[in-house]
């Protein structure tokens, strides 16, 4: 197969990808002020103000908005610093005026690092390119800010215990087989063998939710939340007993919380859209009810149904009268039908009162939307997934007001990676290597180990290109592998993404400005061109190379564009090659040089889960002491520290078969 120029190490690399990703690097910092400066400035694509900025000098301007965990504009003041130590920049601004925004202009190019505080919330850093600019150009950097009592995402999860996963395995069959006795003793046993294991917490809380133990549940379900505070469904379910147990302004916080992690949730926008109503926030809950049956059919009629008390609290009789209507005609069989024809009932004896000149006060149209009918259950789906969902099974949460353009950031993201990795020659690093086989329940069958020497090879072309070789123990064959699966070129995914060999067959979407383990971080939804080849991904068989077409989504960092997570799965099933998922994920993150003046952005760890030829498999690598080559010297690099939570945490490589 004749294969395009660009693709000179795909083969043996999977579209050459590299060990290291975008590399990025972040000198000491230092700390001043200058109040002779404006700081009265608004972001203008936010609608916020009307106040146009005019700069008369040459230079950039940069705008620092400040925001909340949830992603909204701070509410209160908070103190910016900008500190660019090249420049002897030391400038510092209250941020305020609504958004807050704080802006510095005449900022000269280079590095910065922008300081935030606020009262209540914990100091954030983060760091930025100011770019050049001979024009007014204006520069936004977002800053999210998290509160003081909120607890530390600590680092990865320690390894369960393969006991504690055969308790667990046997306690999720039991569950399923209706043996709650024997379940509770599996699961209580495997709490005792992984005493901080929020699946184990989270199951438990199923089981007691199963047996009507609404406090029990909920005490489980929070103790989920406070080991993994991203978990998805212990958040769900948490909210779930919130609202069935009448805390409303507790379900708020949770299910927030559970939007923030995955907004595209039918049952989560549910759960909230009641939890509102109760509140009579009736705009946030007619809100979240449309959203909820936008992402779900299943919850359309209870979403449908809430919608028309909603309308009707509001006065808005005529609609709730089409709500409830398009109910009983479109749903006749559900549980909600039923709610439905009550309050047509309802209405009619309201529009009876107000033809005789009775009266009417807002207790004449209540809120039933926390019955049981209109609650999502726990479905026994959510137990037993084996893999994490697709890329396309959730939207993360993104700030409303906020707009980007996909070409933009993948123009920054590209020049940011080949300004790093100009005068780089090779990685070395220790991978260690878990490799699972997982049966038809889920249940995990084998588990394998082992660690090889990592080593990337970077290339450079004379047209400025980088390419990318791999190896391990000096090969890239499969003999040394746990099973005869090997995966090859992990944990660059990153980086191709955005190289111009292979972005013009690939369609970007900027969703939007979200978050990655706390950072503010532009959300990129890509997918594979129908009628172009991408060689982006390759599997490797005994006789042939078959390109896989991929879709995904990358978090870039919004103020350094760095990249700080990548996910991919399968356009579509791979038939011939029996390849029906190959869900592959990758965190990147900082890694200090010995020095302490620098950073380099390297993968901390990676994940694959595969549905091969009837079987299932997870891959789980982590990479630790790494060494970088540059050109002509070489330096020791010291250990990833701050390493992120793994609650999403997939995996991403082209694995080749053992003839």
């Amino acid at each position: 197969m004749n294969l395009p120029a660009f693709t000179k190490h795909l083969v043996l690399g999977l579209a050459g990808l590299c060990l290291f990703a975008v590399l990025g690097v972040r000198p000491a910092c230092a700390q001043g002020d200058d109040s002779g400066r404006p700081t009265d400035i608004i972001d203008p694509n936010t609608g916020m103000s009307s106040m146009v900025v005019s700069l008369s000098a040459a230079g950039s301007s940069v705008f620092v908005g400040v925001r909340e965990a949830s992603g909204i504009p701070l509410t209160q003041p908070a103190l910016v610093k900008l500190v660019c130590p090249l420049a002897g920049l030391y400038l510092s601004r209250p941020a305020k005026d609504g958004g807050p925004i704080a802006q510095f202009v005449h900022v000269p190019a280079g590095d910065c690092n922008v300081e935030v505080s606020a009262s209540g919330y914990k100091p954030a850093v983060e760091h930025t390119e100011v770019v050049q600019s001979v024009t007014n150009r204006i520069q936004y950097v977002y800053v999210y800010l998290h509160p003081e009592s909120e607890p530390a995402t600590g680092a990865r999860p320690a390894v369960v215990p393969e006991k504690a996963l055969r308790e667990i395995d046997k306690g999720m069959a039991a569950m399923q087989n209706k043996h709650d006795d024997d379940a509770l003793k599996h699961l209580t046993k495997a709490s005792q063998l992984a005493p901080k294991n929020p699946d184990v917490a989270y199951l438990l809380g199923v089981l007691a939710l199963n047996n009507k133990n609404l406090a029990a549940a909920g005490q489980y379900f929070q103790t989920a939340v406070n080991y993994a505070p991203a978990h998805d469904r212990a958040l769900l379910e948490l909210g779930y007993v919130q609202v069935e147990t009448s805390q409303w302004n507790a379900a708020v916080q949770t299910l927030e919380k559970a939007l923030q992690v995955n907004m595209a949730s039918s049952r989560a926008h549910l759960l909230l859209a009641n939890a509102y109503a109760q509140l009579h926030n009736y705009a946030r809950a007619q809100e979240h009810a449309q959203r909820a049956e936008e992402f779900g059919s299943e919850n359309a009629a209870p979403a449908r149904t809430l919608t028309a008390e909603i309308l009707a609290a509001q006065g808005n009789r005529e609609g709730a009268k089409r709500e409830f209507e398009g109910v009983v005609r479109d749903f006749p069989n559900s549980a909600s039908a039923s709610i439905a024809k009550q309050g047509l009932q309802n209405l009619g004896n309201l529009n009876a009162q107000v033809s005789t000149g009775q009266a009417l006060s807002p207790t004449d149209a209540p809120i039933v939307g926390s019955e049981a009918a209109l609650l999502p259950k726990v479905s026994a789906a959510t137990v037993t997934a084996w893999a994490p969902p697709s890329v396309d099974a959730f939207v993360p949460a993104v700030a409303s007001d906020v707009s980007c353009s996909a070409e933009a950031v993948v123009q920054r993201t590209a020049i940011n990676t080949d300004r790093q990795l100009e005068n780089l020659e090779k990685f070395l690093a220790t991978e260690h290597i878990q490799h699972e086989e997982v049966n038809a329940r889920g249940e995990v069958t084998q588990i394998r180990d082992k660690d090889f020497s990592y080593m990337v090879f970077i290339e450079h072309a004379k047209d400025g290109l980088v390419f990318l070789d791999e190896k391990r123990d000096g090969g890239t064959g499969t003999d040394l592998f746990p099973t005869s699966l090997a995966t090859v070129g992990l944990v660059s995914l990153g980086v191709d993404v955005f190289h111009p060999g292979f972005t013009k067959a690939l369609n970007f979407k900027c969703e939007g400005l979200g978050q990655w383990r706390g950072k503010a971080a532009w959300v990129l939804h890509f997918e594979q061109k129908t009628d172009t080849k991408s060689y982006l991904r390759l599997w490797q068989t005994k006789t042939k190379t078959v390109e896989i077409p991929l879709k995904g989504r990358v978090w870039v960092a919004a103020s350094s564009y760095n990249v700080l997570h990548v996910e991919s799965d399968l356009r579509e099933p791979m038939k011939d090659l029996e390849l029906m998922r190959d869900h592959l994920a990758i965190d990147y993150g900082p890694v200090n040089f010995q020095n302490g003046k620098t950073e380099l952005w390297l993968p901390w760890y990676a994940d694959m889960y595969l549905e091969l030829h009837g079987r299932r498999y997870h891959h789980n690598h982590t990479l630790t002491n790494f060494s970088l080559f540059a050109v002509d010297t070489s330096d020791k690099i010291a250990l990833p520290k701050d390493v992120p939570p793994p609650e999403e945490n997939p995996k991403q490589s082209p694995p080749q078969e053992k003839p």
